[in-house]
């Protein structure tokens, strides 16, 4: 005898393909929208019909927001996991959000990270070189205050290290027309296209420069 709840099922499923509604965030997500328990004949059920569905929605757009934030970065540069979850769920659905561990994940993936980039742990934080424990001098942060007065669409400023050195920040802005009628053709921040750290010294000021150049043309 065929229980009522797998020919309902098959039902449902049937109907989703007619509406194409196909694209899911898992199976799971699928077989509890039916309003039935995720077990064993649940998803024989829905083998049969597999080939009609995607279920990896969600993780195609995480992937895709991951890999515009990598591809954005310096080549060979440490990123601040954390900070580069921040950055990427701020284009993410609310229901979307990533944690660390997927950014963790994908650095270490090396067909995904074709940047090279390394996330900052306690074990390689740049904070813990010679380079990065230096005094700032009054000529220093005036050239850093220099190159902050010459535009809005970055900024750069000294933070201090976990270890209690010195580091360099440049943050360079993304921005979009306002969707302000009166003041349409202003534009505001819309999110990051660079946040990267640097070593306080007169290299340093020279790459930053150069990079300025080329992403605020």
């Amino acid at each position: 005898m065929i229980s009522k709840n797998k020919v309902d099922f098959k039902t449902f499923i049937k109907k989703q393909i007619d509406n194409g509604k196909t694209n899911w965030n898992s199976k799971s997500e699928l077989i509890r929208a039916a309003k039935i328990k995720v077990n064993g004949q649940s998803n024989r059920i829905l083998k049969k019909f597999e080939k009609h569905f995607c279920f990896d929605a969600a993780l195609k757009k995480k992937n895709k927001a991951i890999k515009r934030y990598f591809d954005s970065q310096i080549p060979g540069s440490f990123i601040s996991v954390e900070g580069a979850a921040n950055i990427i769920n701020q284009e993410l659905p609310k229901n979307l959000k990533i944690g660390e561990t997927i950014i963790y994940n994908r650095l270490n993936d090396t067909k995904f990270n074709t940047g090279n980039l390394k996330g900052q742990t306690l074990d390689n934080q740049v904070s813990k070189t010679k380079k990065y424990n230096v005094n700032i001098s009054s000529s220093f942060q005036q050239k850093i205050d220099e190159i902050n007065s010459k535009s809005e669409k970055f900024y750069l400023n000294i933070e201090d290290t976990q270890a209690g050195n010195k580091c360099l920040r440049l943050k360079i802005y993304k921005f979009d027309k306002s969707e302000n009628i009166v003041n349409s053709s202003k534009k505001i921040i819309s999110g990051t296209k660079i946040n990267t750290t640097f070593p306080p010294n007169e290299d340093s000021i020279k790459e930053i420069k150069q990079i300025i150049n080329e992403q605020t043309k």
